[in-house]
This record gives C-alpha cells, sequence and structure tokens, in this order.
C-alpha cells in the first residue's frame, strides 16, 4: 500500500467470507430496519469501504462530541466532520431502538440490505454547536447547515456497522470498471 491509511489501518467492513455474509443476509430479514436517506447511504459506502478509516461505524456519543468540540475521536485519533446516522423519535419507537439493538440498513433504491447495525447509543446533538464548530457557523446560506436544520432528524444512533454487501452502483459503470482494462503493470504505473 502507499500510504498508511488514517489511523493506521483500513477499515474494510465488507463481511467477505461466504458463510458470514450469508448469516448476515439471514439475520437482516428478521430484523427492523432502517432505509437510509441517499446522505446515510454515501456514509455507509465509504464507512464500510474504509473511506472513513478508522471509524468501524456511525460516531456514538463520546465520539461525536469529540468531533465538533475538538476534531478528535474519543481516542484522539484526528476526524474532521461528524458521520451521523440520524433517526427520528417515530424511529426509535418504532423500531425499539436501544443500546445493544441490530437494525439491518437498507439501500433506498432497492431495498437491499447493505449492513447491520450494533447500536451502543440514541443521543440528541445539539446541532447548532455542530453548525459552529464544523462549518463555521450557524448560517443557513450555508448549504451544509441548512440541509442539518431541515434533513437532518431529532437523534443519532451511534455504533459499528457489519457490512453485507457495498452498494451497487449502475452510473459510470466504465470508469468504476477502468480496473479491467488495464494490465496490471499499467494499473501499477497509474498508481506509482
Amino acid at each position: 500500500m502507499a500510504n498508511t491509511p488514517h489511523g493506521g489501518i483500513l477499515k474494510d467492513l465488507v463481511a467477505r467470507d461466504e458463510p458470514l455474509r450469508e448469516n448476515l443476509k439471514a439475520e437482516a430479514k428478521t430484523l427492523p430496519d432502517i432505509i437510509l436517506t441517499e446522505r446515510q447511504l454515501c456514509d455507509l459506502e465509504l464507512l464500510t469501504n474504509g473511506g472513513f478509516s478508522p471509524l468501524e461505524g456511525f460516531l456514538n456519543e463520546a465520539d461525536y462530541n469529540g468531533v465538533v468540540t475538538s476534531l478528535r475521536l474519543a481516542d484522539g485519533t484526528l476526524f474532521p466532520i461528524p458521520i451521523n446516522l440520524d433517526v427520528s423519535q417515530e424511529d426509535i419507537d418504532r423500531l425499539h431502538i436501544v443500546p445493544g439493538a441490530r437494525i439491518a440498513l437498507r439501500d433506498p433504491r432497492d431495498d437491499q440490505a447493505l449492513a447491520i447495525i450494533t447500536v451502543d447509543d440514541i443521543y440528541k446533538p445539539d446541532r447548532v454547536r455542530e453548525a459552529i464548530n464544523v462549518f463555521g457557523a450557524d448560517d443557513p446560506a450555508h448549504p451544509a447547515v441548512a440541509y442539518l436544520r431541515t434533513k437532518v432528524k431529532d437523534f443519532y444512533v451511534g455504533g459499528k456497522v457489519q457490512a453485507i454487501q457495498a452498494p451497487i452502483h449502475f452510473d459510470y459503470v466504465a470508469l468504476r470498471c477502468t480496473c479491467l482494462l488495464f494490465s496490471t503493470d499499467d494499473q501499477r504505473s497509474l498508481t506509482d
């Protein structure tokens, strides 16, 4: 690997072991589920493919507070922005979301179970503090602040994720499959 991943270890959360993946698929069918928003889907994909290493799931309250106040996870690792799974009070009540619960996370486009989250905690964020500390101001003219104020639900669920599969993408297929167009030597020269 050319560069060391942030936090020292690349966190690939997709279950590569076939029996484990099949067990997770079967379990997901029996669990309550959250249909992700498009934004949550993007965050889940970056969590599961290691793009948000060293995270192993959505931020629990201690990590969230650390990131919002000092740009650091609870263990002191630098991390620039909160990665949250937001839910409503209705979701909490309907799905019986409590610490220790396991919940399937589903793709909004095709309803496929992509992952299972094991809930660490449920907490109410301070969105004004989040806006000021993360985006520089609580200004609704800022697109991220506007999204935080109008789209984000009232509670965050923190917990580790076990990914069943990565989301399937049907756009830019040629760009996603460029590895098939080059020989191994060509691929190495592109990464050097």
